[in-house]
């Protein structure tokens, strides 16, 4: 008897799945489950720490900006920089960087951490890089204005601090989804 009555559970379950699975299908939405799980960088200690380059120096070149082809507010922000100081990683001149900014309506760029300062030309930054080139160029894990001796010195120190990220749970995960709208309709009447 307790055979039957889980196959009779088995074959509910699969059927409310397929169900499911056809709605979602014939409703002509998309369902879309995003997420990102990434380590923490809400101190200069903890962005040190992952990036395998930290260096202090000013954007030389002038920025220019990619938009992102689904979201043209969103895009890739691309820099020359010039090294005035390495803290760490391999002594290094010139740094061609790439960074993910929103373009905001006044034309100018913004992001959503404080330690993630869109890169402005002739302005003085720390910057912590990642060594995944992309085209040549290299990702920004971290920036922060560095516009005197003050933040050379809390940057070599967090540098010298030599933290400890804690070991990545993903509790900080992101997940955006969307459903199809059932007022639309399956488009088949």
């Amino acid at each position: 008897m307790r055979l039957r009555t889980r196959i009779v559970i088995a074959a509910v379950s699969l059927i409310s799945a397929a169900s499911a699975s056809a709605y979602v299908l014939t409703a002509g939405g998309e369902v879309t489950v995003s997420s990102a799980c990434t380590p923490p960088a809400s101190t200069p200690e903890y962005v040190a720490a992952y990036a395998p380059t930290v260096v202090i120096g000013t954007v030389t070149g002038p920025t220019r900006f990619i938009p992102d082809a689904g979201d043209p507010s969103t895009g890739v922000q691309e820099a020359t920089f010039t090294v005035e100081k390495t803290l760490k990683g391999p002594q290094q001149r010139d740094l061609d960087l790439s960074q993910s900014v929103t373009r905001t309506a006044q034309g100018t760029y913004t992001t959503a951490e404080p330690l993630y300062q869109p890169l402005a030309t002739g302005q003085r930054y720390a910057v912590a890089v990642l060594d995944r080139a992309q085209d040549g160029g290299r990702w920004v894990w971290g920036a922060e204005r560095a516009p005197d001796e003050t933040a050379d010195e809390r940057w070599t120190s967090a540098v010298a601090a030599k933290a400890i990220l804690p070991t990545a749970t993903c509790d900080d995960t992101r997940t955006i989804t969307s459903t199809p709208d059932p007022a639309q309709g399956s488009g088949s009447r």
